[in-house]
């Protein structure tokens, strides 16, 4: 993913695209030193949002990857682990 990430991120689509980290720690330690390792943005660990965000997208196991219209909140991929990175298919996802 985090290859992924920088490959996108260096094109001009990538302007439109954002990963964000929504962790399932259990203490913010733990939090810390995971997300340090990643090139992406988090949702703080101690954010009002984040336990909201986690119901919004069902979170019941990691790893999870859920893939959101950011205008909408909208879940595109329900979880997008060990399937293709296509960002095409998720702009024919949002139309719909």
């Amino acid at each position: 993913l985090a290859n992924w990430y920088r490959s996108v991120k260096a094109t001009p689509e990538g302007k439109k695209v954002e990963v964000v980290f929504l962790s399932a720690d259990h203490d913010e330690r733990a939090f810390q030193q995971y997300y340090a390792t990643q090139p992406w943005l988090a949702i703080p660990y101690d954010a009002d949002a984040r336990e909201g965000l986690m119901a919004h997208i069902r979170v019941s196991g990691i790893p999870r990857l859920c893939v959101l219209d950011g205008r909408t909140g909208r879940i595109l991929e329900d979880n997008a682990v060990g399937k293709p990175m296509d960002i095409n298919r998720w702009k024919a996802l949002a139309r719909k």
